[in-house]
């Protein structure tokens, strides 16, 4: 069975509530039936430290849990990203030409080792990070052999720091700021029904914000409403880390006024659309049995079966279960205890989605639905 990954954004929250998820695909030796990962923001973050930790390539299941997992905690836990990233902010201004995102990708590439570029990306599972193009409103996406939106045109094979693609990738307007490509530094083409045709860039510059903002599931590459599943896969896997809307506006000694509501509004906006892609997933899954699952932090995992629980653990209780739901979204340095929970809650979530579904849920062929061709 040919699995999709869909990873939301939602900072390094989102990124070990992903990697839980994982884990118990893992345990079921699932790892290998992987064929896309598609993310936005924290999501990206998660893929981009799986292959960073396995050499750039998709690691078997047992490589993740004996390997990569423990690597990861120990990153998370001992460097913090968010510090050195405001911290060269200040002290680096020149560094800002490029946009602040690109500050950010310098950190992941120093504190994260995240040093490749999308040329290093593997040929499967194809590899999708979504970012937002400020002046196109479009989804831009970074692969291994092309970046770009339909309305900018495309760059084919392109010659991109893979921490800079992260870092636009989780670019939170108002917070991060935008990552800067001088269209003028790359070859721009357009796809016609003969071939690739080069073309010239309609920008000078680009900003490129969070994935968030324009799909904060990371799903418009892999399902469409109407259309059904990308073509060549059987189950889509969506899994949603995303907070939920506050009742009021955040409030920080750091921001003024001015900002908080700026955020907040960016909030509504990121927390509509992804509440209706949601509603339009589940849909699909009810009417289409068998071909996806979504998985939601903040959801109790009551029916888990304790032989599958992580490391014989009993299920989290609802007290922690709110706590990792209501984490804010940055990218700090996380203590033991809250990547615990974060990783435990990921992988809880994934295993009572399977057992309600009845283990053999992603080993059998799915029903006849709808596909369409990924462009």
């Amino acid at each position: 069975m040919k699995i999709a990954l869909a990873f939301s954004g939602g900072g390094v929250r989102a990124t070990v509530f992903h990697l839980g998820v994982l884990a118990r695909l893992a345990r079921q030796d699932l790892l290998g039936n992987v064929t896309t990962v598609s993310s936005v923001s924290g999501g990206s973050l998660a893929a981009g430290l799986v292959l960073s930790r396995s050499g750039y390539r998709w690691p078997s299941s047992e490589e993740y849990l004996r390997h990569v997992v423990p690597d990861i905690h120990q990153l998370l836990t001992t460097r913090d990203v968010q510090r050195s990233f405001v911290f060269k902010s200040l002290t680096f201004p020149w560094r800002l030409a490029r946009g602040r995102a690109s500050v950010l990708g310098d950190t992941l590439r120093r504190h994260w080792g995240i040093d490749g570029k999308l040329a290093d990306l593997p040929d499967s599972p194809r590899i999708i990070i979504n970012a937002t193009c400020y002046q196109t409103g479009k989804n831009w996406r970074f692969q291994r052999d092309v970046m770009g939106d339909y309305q900018t045109k495309y760059v084919r094979n392109p010659d991109f720091r893979l921490s800079h693609a992260l870092a636009a990738s989780a670019a939170v307007p108002g917070l991060i700021g935008s990552l800067v490509v001088k269209t003028r530094s790359h070859r721009w083409a357009e796809h016609q029904p003969h071939g690739w045709q080069a073309v010239e860039p309609g920008y000078k510059r680009l900003n490129l914000w969070d994935g968030g903002v324009y799909d904060n599931l990371g799903v418009e590459s892999l399902f469409k409403p109407g259309a059904g599943l990308r073509e060549g896969t059987d189950f889509l896997l969506v899994s949603d880390a995303s907070r939920a809307l506050a009742g009021t506006p955040r409030r920080s000694k750091a921001h003024p006024g001015y900002v908080e509501a700026s955020l907040q509004l960016v909030d509504v906006a990121t927390d509509q659309v992804r509440s209706l892609r949601a509603r339009m997933l589940i849909d699909f899954f009810k009417q289409n049995p068998g071909c996806g699952a979504y998985l939601r932090l903040g959801l109790r995992s009551k029916g888990s079966d304790a032989r599958s629980r992580l490391n014989g653990q009993d299920a989290l209780t609802e007290d922690e279960v709110k706590r990792v739901a209501d984490m804010e979204t940055t990218l700090r340095r996380l203590g033991h205890g809250e990547f615990s929970l974060l990783f435990r809650h990921g992988y809880e979530v994934a295993d009572a989605t399977m057992v309600k579904h009845g283990d053999k849920l992603l080993r059998i062929q799915p029903q006849n639905h709808v596909q369409f061709k990924a462009a």
